[in-house]
């Protein structure tokens, strides 16, 4: 254990659940003012960073990386940026491995302006980007059309070969963040934290996801040892360390290292993506740990559960106040309000 964890173990965290009503009062208060950190009192450590992922294509796999810039739309790192690429079929609606679960062994690297694409028993593909000359399409991402570049017939081909065995049937499209506004929200009243402008692009909701390995842990407690699953099973940003379990639920403002901000907006409600395994692509026949994760973690206020019925909760979205780079091992610190 280094100075830094130790350092957050003997601090804790005693962040209060806040009431629905109390929520609903600092969301006002926060969206009267310039600068929602005015909102913050102080910061406590909370935790260390971790783990750090950029999903370049949304729905496929995951790339560690030690660093990244928090940015408006997602995190960056060099040439990669979270789920700036996404598939789509034929309609232009998107693909995801909820349907098809062998998307997640979909491996990508950039270099320069080139993709290289693998998958298992598949022969690697190597494509330009083509953002700058490539078509433009509409494009759907649960029903909000977005404006993206074709990838080309190339990796159109290599997508419907992996995923529907034939040459057509998946597209690649991609969508740079220098060329691109957050996706639109639809603020509710059971997510009294949401902005309309909280929203990336081809996420489901938010730019940034945050759980905790402990979180993880205490779910594995629960499973049988065949069962059990890795905080990859729930495709997060951002991997924290050092919390009590599921205590992320509780925090409002989050600061990593010295200068990145993070907003509150919603807890995650998980669905059977979590049942796949990351490293087989396959679904678990028993939908766990969905399954256990609904005796415990269903949503308790009744506006949010009328919402999202029987989806359980796991781990927070989040939204960026203020633009940092991020490091594994930075102390997490959450804002007293």
């Amino acid at each position: 254990m280094d100075v830094r964890q130790s350092v957050v173990l003997a601090v804790g965290v005693g962040v209060g659940l806040l009431t629905a009503a109390a929520a609903y009062k600092l969301y006002v208060r926060s969206s009267q003012m310039k600068n929602s950190k005015q909102l913050v009192k102080g910061w406590k450590a909370c935790g260390v960073v971790s783990q750090i992922h950029i999903f370049p294509i949304k729905s496929c796999q995951g790339i560690q990386v030690e660093e990244a810039d928090a940015c408006e739309m997602g995190l960056v790192n060099g040439e990669l940026q979270d789920r700036s690429f996404m598939v789509v079929n034929e309609n232009n609606n998107f693909l995801h491995a909820r349907i098809h679960p062998t998307m997640v062994l979909i491996k990508v690297s950039i270099s320069g302006n080139k993709v290289e694409l693998t998958a298992p028993s598949t022969e690697s593909i190597t494509f330009p980007i083509l953002s700058q000359s490539g078509t433009e399409v509409k494009v759907r991402v649960w029903g909000d059309e977005v404006t993206a570049f074709d990838c080309g017939d190339q990796a159109a081909q290599w997508l419907s070969q992996y995923i529907f065995q034939k040459d057509s049937g998946a597209r690649l499209v991609h969508l740079p963040y220098t060329r691109v506004s957050p996706r639109t929200m639809k603020t509710k009243p059971c997510f009294p934290w949401m902005r309309k402008t909280d929203g990336a692009v081809f996420t489901d909701y938010t730019p940034f996801h945050l759980l905790s390995t402990e979180s993880v842990q205490d779910l594995n407690s629960r499973l049988t040892d065949e069962k059990e699953v890795s905080t990859l099973n729930f495709r997060p940003t951002i991997t924290i360390s050092g919390c009590q379990p599921y205590e992320e639920d509780e925090w409002r403002f989050i600061r990593i290292g010295e200068e990145a901000v993070f907003r509150y907006v919603n807890g995650c409600s998980r669905c059977v993506l979590t049942t796949i395994d990351p490293a087989a692509g396959i679904k678990d026949p028993e939908q766990e740990p969905l399954q256990t994760l609904r005796k415990y973690r269903l949503a308790e206020d009744p506006l949010l559960r009328k919402a999202i019925g029987e989806s359980p909760l796991l781990g927070i979205n989040l939204s960026l106040d203020q633009p940092g780079r991020i490091r594994v091992s930075d102390v997490v610190y959450v804002g007293q309000l």
